[in-house]
């Protein structure tokens, strides 16, 4: 079954007869040759205390290279170091922006590429923790690292997302009628178009952290979110 071994008692309500018939069918559906690897990991959102819940990354599929995926949305599987090279530039371009915050630079030109970033976390000038490490710590303060699709084909990106599409909604219209106070960030017009399910909550949106430009009016480098939120959350933990 794909439900971790431990589920928190605020997701109790949410898990009916119902539900539970629902994620048989689609467990039946996707097989073996799935990400995340660890069928542990495909929902560990289960695992959260919706109560302290205070921020959600909307995020979309997970990803598709094998190993990659860790049920967490944008955090990158068996990354140790920022120094380390990895491919996803999503979680690069989120980088990005917290050092824009955290430097008050206004000026779009301004923003320091993610391998000037790195330098100057080399030289002591912007800390943050590794990446795991920073995961962790943010998800202890509230924020929930939420997808849409929980499951791909390795190797298929979206592949399942039909599959998932009406447990998602589902995951989400209990999430904001549990909490109404969350506040959410929707990056990009599949998050946004997720709206019609969040029944109550505050948004922060922009375009997906994927692909950045000034010539954007809502380019994800120029995301007001972190830095209003930076009484509920230190992003730089």
């Amino acid at each position: 079954m794909l439900l971790p071994h431990y589920i928190h008692s605020s997701w109790k309500p949410f898990l009916t007869e119902e539900i539970v018939d629902e994620l048989k069918q689609i467990e039946a559906q996707i097989g073996d040759n799935y990400n995340p690897v660890d069928r542990d990991k495909v929902l560990r959102f289960l695992e959260t205390d919706l109560s302290r819940v205070k921020v959600i990354w909307l995020g979309q599929d997970v990803y598709p290279a094998k190993g990659v995926a860790t049920g967490r949305a944008f955090e990158v599987g068996n990354m140790e170091s920022w120094f380390q090279p990895f491919r996803q530039v999503s979680l690069k371009n989120i980088i990005r922006l917290l050092h824009k915050d955290q430097q008050n630079i206004e000026e779009y030109k301004e923003i320091k590429s993610f391998q000037q970033i790195k330098e100057e976390m080399l030289e002591g000038r912007f800390t943050i923790s590794e990446p795991h490490q920073w995961f962790d710590c943010l998800e202890k303060q509230g924020v929930l690292f939420l997808n849409t699709s929980y499951t791909c084909e390795i190797g298929k990106p979206n592949s399942h997302r039909a599959i998932w599409e009406t447990f998602s909604q589902q995951v989400m219209s209990y999430i904001s009628a549990f909490n109404p106070k969350i506040v959410w960030f929707l990056w990009g017009r599949e998050a946004q178009s997720n709206k019609a399910f969040i029944k109550e909550g505050i948004f922060y949106e922009s375009r997906h952290p994927m692909m950045c430009s000034a010539k954007y009016e809502d380019d994800f480098l120029k995301f007001s979110g972190f830095k209003e939120t930076a009484n509920k959350i230190n992003w730089l933990c």
